[in-house]
């Protein structure tokens, strides 16, 4: 299921059985697999959708980065070490509770990642449905004295319209964080992945791809296939 920035109402289900989506995915080579529980996205609580992720984690070989609705160590503990996931999303968390997140790079390192979501230069939390007090630069700085290895950014209003990814914002965001980001939204194109490739050197070296690739934009394999990603579309 794919959602236009976040609005619950723009829901787009495009396919039924998401293990099945997974292992299409790993059979075309991916090498990592960006799940979203968008019920606890919303709900901030422990949805049905972590069986579902499990499910998921036990049938691929590649690793899992999960997130949606984590909102304290015992989530992420759990995700981590029950639901088999390799990576754990924390974006709510990070805002609201630094101190917390704080203990769970010192405890899980880099299978913590941060999400930063953001409207303009104001990062949203909680589902994408209210405003934090917070920059996304800032919090990406922030981010990186407290020891996070890798922060996801999401343009927010570039999310499943396929406009093209906001490279100025994500150079930017980079820029301040110092270390590995994974870009975001709006990617339409092989051509939007190559522009991608540009800011490299800025310390993009990844990104998220979802809508196209459900809508044959482009294929999986060819987008893996170009010269420029020296590690791969997430």
């Amino acid at each position: 299921m794919r959602l236009v920035e976040g609005r619950e109402q723009s829901e787009k289900v495009y396919d039924r059985d998401p293990v099945e989506v997974a292992l299409a995915y790993e059979r075309a080579g991916a090498r990592l697999i960006h799940v979203v529980d968008l019920d606890g996205a919303f709900l901030g609580a422990a949805s049905a959708n972590q069986k579902i992720i499990r499910e998921i984690a036990a049938s691929v070989k590649v690793p899992i980065e999960a997130g949606g609705g984590v909102r304290s160590l015992a989530d992420i503990e759990f995700l981590l070490s029950h639901v088999g996931v390799r990576f754990c999303i924390i974006g709510t968390l990070a805002v609201e509770h630094p101190e917390i997140a704080a203990q769970a790079l010192a405890r899980f390192g880099d299978s913590i990642v941060v999400g930063i979501d953001a409207r303009g230069s104001e990062v949203s939390i909680r589902g994408w449905t209210r405003a934090a007090e917070v920059s996304a630069t800032d919090l990406a700085r922030q981010m990186a004295e407290l020891g996070a290895t890798r922060i996801i950014y999401t343009d927010i209003t570039r999310d499943g319209r396929l406009a093209g990814p906001n490279l100025e914002a994500t150079r930017e965001i980079a820029v301040a964080f110092g270390r590995a980001t994974t870009a975001s939204g709006g990617v339409s194109s092989l051509e939007d992945i190559a522009d991608l490739c540009e800011i490299e050197p800025d310390g993009v070296d990844s990104c998220i791809v979802g809508k196209a690739l459900y809508e044959g934009r482009f294929t999986l394999e060819a987008a893996l296939s170009l010269k420029c990603c020296r590690r791969q579309p997430r």
